[in-house]
């Protein structure tokens, strides 16, 4: 009775959105099916509930979870995440800016219109699918610095809009406190090695987890709070690009390596010539990695075009230089 009572009440919550507040419509792995906000489960994935009402101003409800939104087949985004070639994600009301594939040879729906996706690997698995899809790179979540500025940074360059959600939220310069922050997938959270770190480096190594967290925007100021970043989940690579935090891609074991495609999808979109991961086998292993960032040029060209193809209004200007040198 209770989760029937949960069901209806997401379908009524989802309307009244959607008729009165112009909800929008976003096609992603992220569960809604709560009285309120989302279950924590996976933060890349739920970037899509919060980033988008960030940029929007606008509420986000879940195609997967919208019953109504299937049978009137409504129009829906899809924007972070792996989706595009994902099983009954993607359909013909699809519109794409900034999704991925998984690269598996399946069977998926051709969306409505394609405005962006995360890489070049992306685009050549539409093309050979027949799916027209433009040179436009770049994951949203490379957005995240135009709209939060995490504790411990100096303040924003960009234009301030008063009464605005872009205006910048902190100010206070800290330095670094972490000389390594790791971030393994979620199916990492229990490895040995994580176990091993949080018992003799608390102290200069921070785990960040990014299934459990109290604000999203705690995980920023996580990452920003390290000198460098070791990260098996994408988005922690792609977030610590965003806000020039040197990174590593890694494997802590076999259970998080399926996604070798998109990793490869997403360096080849900011040039980074990255072919594999380093495996962390020991603590050792950690502080020898190697770390390498995504240049602020090409994070600054990718910023754009994705704000020039954005599908719906965007509370940020398009036309100002975002290196804030106006």
């Amino acid at each position: 009775m209770k989760n029937k009572l949960l069901t209806l009440w997401v379908q009524i919550r989802d309307l009244y959105l959607y008729i009165f507040h112009k909800a929008i419509i976003v096609n992603g792995y992220v569960d809604d099916r709560t009285w309120w906000g989302v279950h924590h489960r996976n933060w890349g994935d739920e970037l899509n509930y919060y980033l988008i009402k960030e940029i929007t101003g606008r509420p986000v409800i879940f195609y997967q979870n919208f019953i109504l939104a299937k049978i009137l087949k409504l129009k829906n985004y899809m924007c972070i995440g792996t989706m595009l070639d994902a099983n009954n994600c993607s359909n013909e009301q699809t519109i794409v800016w900034g999704s991925g594939v998984s690269g598996l040879e399946r069977s998926f729906t051709h969306p409505a219109k394609v405005l962006a996706v995360r890489g070049p690997k992306t685009k050549e698995f539409c093309n050979r699918y027949g799916v027209s899809c433009p040179e436009i790179y770049g994951d949203p979540a490379l957005l995240l610095p135009l709209v939060y500025k995490p504790k411990g940074t100096p303040p924003s360059t960009l234009p301030r809009r008063e009464g605005t959600l872009f205006e910048t939220r902190n100010s206070k310069l800290e330095t670094k406190r972490y000389r390594i922050g790791i971030i393994p997938h979620v199916v990492d959270l229990h490895h040995p090695v994580i176990g091993e770190i949080r018992e003799k480096y608390a102290d200069e190594i921070l785990i960040i987890d990014l299934a459990h967290y109290k604000k999203w925007t705690d995980i920023i100021d996580h990452i920003c709070s390290c000198e460098k970043i070791l990260s098996s989940s994408l988005h922690g690579i792609i977030v610590s690009d965003a806000y020039q935090i040197p990174n590593c891609w890694i494997t802590l074991s076999k259970k998080a390596i399926i996604g070798h495609f998109k990793f490869l999808d997403y360096f080849s979109s900011v040039n980074r010539i990255i072919k594999d991961w380093v495996v962390i086998k020991t603590t050792d292993d950690i502080f020898q990695a190697t770390v390498s960032c995504a240049s602020k040029e090409v994070i600054n060209i990718i910023q754009r075009d994705l704000l020039k193809t954005a599908p719906f209004d965007i509370q940020i200007p398009i036309n100002y230089n975002i290196d804030g040198d106006n």
